[in-house]
């Protein structure tokens, strides 16, 4: 019995002992086997720190037509690398055209040498087909298409108006909706052919800017409130305006389009909407808003001076030059990226075309510059971050296999 006392008591100091020796012996390698280690958890943490940073951004030189010019509107055609482009330089004045990069050609609608009615475009839009609409004169509408221009002529007989925007239904109707200017006031008024509707006789006070179709038989609209001299706080000298936001209604018939709901926020400006893939969002320098496929009115905290649609269903907010973020809705989630470097422009216009959206502004120094994003970067940036983390799991836990398998190999041969 004392043997056996003696030999468990004898076990614990025997495993101590060889440990020791073990480590004595072995020391060089063991400290080396971790200096390996800790310089692999070092690599691996800033390889993972790296893709946190959004990364598919940067500012494109501009080889393009409108090089040197700056860019008032631009529509990119999805079918094919062109653009249309309303531009302004001092020394030549506003063009608008259409060019082909691919075979470095060009199509002017207008310029200053042969017909200068650059100037005098209220608007230019792509529809859901694919065509582009314009406007130079009252009653007057433009349709590019295939670089064929179409005038359309609206009766004057419920009155001569600007059209500044206009909107159509994307399914089989194609129903029209114009946003149109009548001396100080702006209003809606449909189209049945070339007849338009009366004016939409109530805007609650309201300077309506711009028009999107959001399902059938509705429509999205912003625009300015400005309230009576001092009645909302501001200066009576001078009212601050205030964002508005509306649902107008109307199914496409003879009937006067009418303001079924709206909303006036108490400061900032909308001045962007585009589609997503479930519903309508509107940019605004405080806060933006997704009127979702209920008509709903959503805030979402992604102040921003631009937003652009890509064609994928998202949606990409762009701060104020010098921003460190960029805001991204997909899928009715709203992401925030850490941008490697700041905005580098104060974007103005904005469009996208296969795998890229495109902001056009000016840069610190006032020159006419362009800034892309590559809206695959998003995706890569996700993947490389799993493979990232995967490797670094799987990569520490062969380290640590290895050392504890060496240690015990040794142990077993002392």
């Amino acid at each position: 019995m004392n043997k056996s006392l003696h030999g468990l008591m004898a076990l614990p100091r025997s495993m101590a002992s060889r440990l020791k020796a073990l480590l004595e012996e072995e020391s060089e390698h063991q400290w080396l086997a971790i200096g390996v280690f800790f310089l692999f958890v070092l690599v691996g943490a800033f390889a993972i720190e790296g893709t946190e940073q959004f990364v598919g951004d940067q500012l494109t030189p501009i080889t393009v037509q409108h090089k040197g010019s700056m860019v008032m509107d631009i529509e990119y055609h999805q079918d094919n690398d062109s653009y249309t482009a309303l531009v302004y330089a001092p020394q030549v004045g506003y063009q608008l055209f259409t060019e082909h990069p691919s075979d470095n050609s060009a199509t002017y609608l207008y310029n200053s040498d042969d017909n200068d009615q650059g100037r005098n475009v209220t608007f230019l839009k792509s529809m859901p087909d694919g065509d582009i609409m314009l406007s130079i004169a009252e009653n007057e509408l433009i349709e590019l298409s295939s670089n064929t221009a179409s005038t359309y002529v609206y009766s004057s007989d419920n009155g001569e108006f600007t059209i500044i925007d206009a909107a159509e239904q994307d399914d089989e109707t194609a129903d029209r909706l114009l946003l149109t200017k009548e001396g100080q006031n702006t209003s809606f008024r449909g189209t049945v052919g070339l007849i338009p509707t009366a004016p939409m006789s109530m805007s609650s006070g309201v300077q309506w800017h711009q028009v999107e179709a959001h399902s059938p038989g509705i429509w999205v609209a912003i625009g300015t409130y400005t309230s009576a001299a001092g009645f909302d706080g501001s200066s009576p000298a001078s009212p601050e305006p205030r964002p508005a936001l509306g649902l107008i209604a109307w199914d496409g018939g003879s009937q006067t389009p009418v303001l079924k709901d709206s909303d006036v926020y108490s400061s900032g400006l909308f001045h962007s909407i585009s589609t997503a893939s479930n519903g309508i969002i509107v940019g605004g320098t405080e806060a933006s808003i997704l009127v979702d496929e209920n008509g709903d009115f959503i805030p979402l905290d992604a102040p921003c001076i631009i937003t652009v649609a890509d064609q994928e269903g998202s949606v990409w907010f762009v701060g104020e030059a010098g921003t460190s973020t960029l805001n991204h809705y997909e899928d009715g989630e709203l992401q925030t990226y850490l941008l490697s470097k700041h905005v580098p422009i104060s974007a103005t216009v904005g469009g996208s075309q296969g795998d890229f959206v495109h902001f056009h502004g000016m840069n610190a120094i006032g020159e006419p510059a362009q800034w892309s994003i590559d809206i695959q970067a998003n995706g890569s940036i996700e993947s490389g971050r799993g493979f990232l983390n995967l490797l670094f799991l799987i990569g520490g836990a062969c380290l640590m296999s290895m050392m504890a398998w060496t240690a015990l190999q040794r142990m077993r041969i002392e």
